[in-house]
């Protein structure tokens, strides 16, 4: 075995692409590549890498044809702080600390960009960090955006000045205002100005803000605050969640009878150390992608290999997020089938499958040496998304990064609670 829990380049797309089809054309991927598991993880984290501005902010979305524009993400900038301890594991970025250190210097200097408890806005300038368009203080953005620093500086350990600038990052913020309720478990998803939450914007278990109430809850050092209280009712035992089912699949939701994109499973299973080490929730994490297969299997639509139900671009909307029920352009997400790696090694087959074929789904970025699975409609052949959304792409990247750097990846550097028990 390699050094790092690393595995070896893993053969399972080591097949030649789009050789004699009709499929191949500029938008799609190169002819005659052959794909590896560790080759289409490397695009991914290059993809990140054209999305990276000057000051270490990331963009929101990155354009194929390399004609990139629109604001940063402040949740794809956490997205990108994980992309260079991925790069840097793989040998392939050897100034990830020192990028990250920008980024994070960068984030410290935004003040113009918080509110009154240090939540970012979710949109910003790429170059100057200001407000863009209309955009909202975002407490699920501010918390993948932190997240994501915390990974990155417990996976480029070592780094004492990294350190200490995520432990001011972490500190500069409240989290203990995005808490609205904890008898109902209502977390704000928009905050005010002055620091406290919006009324009018709440969200409740089970969805992506288990991250807030999560690092919320690392926040009450007191042990009896809200944070805790709201984490003991509702997250303590995932089998305090309310469930929805489908085809037998019993899966966590926000409200009964109505059922999430799966994105929301897999980033509580990245970003929440909780939910990665729970075998309980792993079950549910489980129970979500036989959901998805079961639900494209039941619509008839695709072949056994095409499913996922992801977010991003859309055919009759700039964006949408898919869910059972609700996947109006019948769009294959091949990202989250790979978010699924981590409790379904089979999903591989399927990656494999649209490498291989003409799916639609293999592209090709300006700027990137490498082959990039994106969303395609079933329906709709002729549709071609223009843009990639980096927060959305996360998934593949994070869940090929558990498969060929190990399943003790993600474990190891989600454990917040321990790097913060050991910078403190």
């Amino acid at each position: 075995m390699p050094p790092n829990g690393m595995t070896a380049a893993v053969p399972i797309l080591a097949l030649v692409v789009c050789a004699g089809t009709s499929a191949c054309s500029s938008s799609h991927g190169p002819r005659a590549t052959v794909p590896t598991a560790d080759s289409v993880l490397a695009a991914a984290v290059r993809v990140y890498e054209v999305s990276r501005g000057p000051t270490g902010l990331y963009r929101d979305r990155v354009r194929f044809d390399g004609a990139h524009d629109g604001p940063a993400s402040i949740a794809t900038t956490g997205m990108g702080l994980i992309s260079l301890c991925i790069g840097s594991r793989m040998g392939i970025n050897s100034s990830a600390a020192e990028q990250a250190k920008t980024t994070v210097r960068t984030l410290l200097a935004m003040a113009h960009a918080r509110n009154g408890s240090g939540f970012y806005y979710h949109f910003v300038d790429l170059e100057t960090g200001s407000r863009a368009g209309e955009s909202e203080y975002s407490s699920i953005d501010t918390a993948i955006l932190v997240s994501g620093a915390l990974f990155a500086s417990s996976c480029l350990a070592g780094d004492r000045e990294l350190d200490s600038l995520v432990a001011t990052l972490w500190e500069s913020i409240d989290w203990s205002r995005a808490v609205a309720d904890p008898a109902t478990g209502a977390i704000y998803l928009e905050m005010q100005a002055d620091g406290s939450g919006s009324p009018g914007a709440l969200t409740t278990p089970f969805s992506e803000y288990m991250l807030v109430a999560w690092l919320a809850t690392l926040a009450d050092r007191t042990g009896t605050g809200s944070a805790t209280e709201l984490w003991a009712r509702f997250y303590a035992s995932a089998d305090s969640l309310p469930t929805s089912e489908f085809a037998g699949h019993v899966v966590l939701t926000d409200r009964p009878g109505f059922f999430l994109a799966s994105f929301v499973a897999q980033f509580a299973y990245y970003l929440c150390h909780p939910f990665t080490t729970d075998n309980r929730y792993r079950a549910f994490l489980l129970s979500a992608q036989r959901a998805d297969r079961a639900w494209w299997r039941q619509s008839a639509l695709a072949t056994e290999h095409e499913w996922g139900l992801g977010a991003g671009s859309a055919r009759s909307v700039p964006y949408h997020a898919d869910a059972i029920g609700d996947n109006p352009d019948h769009i294959v997400s091949p990202h989250v089938v790979a978010g699924f790696l981590p409790v379904d090694s089979a999903a591989l087959r399927d990656l494999q499958w649209h490498v291989t074929s003409a799916s639609g789904a293999l592209r090709s970025l300006v700027g990137v040496d490498g082959s990039i699975l994106w969303r395609y409609s079933v329906t709709d052949p002729s549709w071609t998304p223009e843009e990639l959304q980096g927060i959305d792409y996360a998934a593949l990247m994070l869940g090929l990064a558990s498969h060929v750097l190990g399943s003790e990846f993600v474990v190891e550097h989600n454990d917040f609670a321990a790097w913060l028990a050991e910078v403190r």
